[in-house]
């Protein structure tokens, strides 16, 4: 899985074409950032919020299992049916999400970072295409302004081998969870090459 992509080279590449608009005045393109920065927020503030008040969907990986989603509540419902457990399952259901809400919370709080450093970077590589400088020293400036997302990223990914541990649990003391218990160390390795791989930056 990619993640949390630089937004830079992307919001570049929809202006190179059609330079002459996207730099037809300071202002219009302040306000286009200004603009874009807030819906980002709004929309990851909004995402924030949804990690606490509904429940979390838990089956992603195989299309052939009934929707699994742990509700705030500790309830776990499969196939929108909600699975009798007892006090230490809920206490068990409930530790797993609170590992899935704090890997979600730092997704989100490095989207919000990528956001606004992307808008920055795409701004001055956009002014060093005009100035006359090459594609090479376009995309350079780009990758110093991004570096730092892919790190962060990769942080987030530090944080997963926990949520396996707490996975496990989970399997373990609910049977009704173990086909959605399905992280592996590979899917950790992942997460960390594609987090610092720039090759489509």
């Amino acid at each position: 899985m990619k993640m949390l992509r630089p937004l830079a080279l992307a919001t570049l590449l929809a202006c190179l074409p059609m330079l002459g608009a996207c730099s037809s005045g300071q202002s219009s393109s302040d306000g286009l950032a200004a603009s874009i920065d807030s819906t980002v927020a709004t929309a990851l503030d909004n995402a924030q919020t949804r990690l606490r008040t509904e429940p979390i969907t838990v089956s992603h990986n195989d299309p052939t299992l009934p929707k699994a989603q742990i509700t705030p509540q500790g309830d776990f419902v499969v196939g929108g049916k909600t699975v009798a457990i007892t006090p230490a399952q809920r206490s068990a259901l409930l530790a797993y999400r609170e590992k899935l809400i704090a890997v979600a919370a730092a997704g989100i709080a490095v989207g919000k970072q990528g956001a606004a450093i992307g808008m920055q970077a795409a701004g001055a590589a956009l002014a060093a295409a005009m100035s006359g400088k090459s594609d090479a020293e376009v995309e350079a400036s780009v990758k110093a302004k991004t570096s730092g997302i892919r790190q962060a990223a990769a942080e987030i990914c530090d944080r997963l081998p926990e949520m396996m541990v707490e996975q496990q649990k989970l399997a373990a003391a609910l049977p009704a969870f173990k086909p959605y218990a399905t992280m592996t160390g590979k899917d950790i390795d992942d997460c960390h090459k594609d987090a610092l791989d720039d090759s489509d930056d």
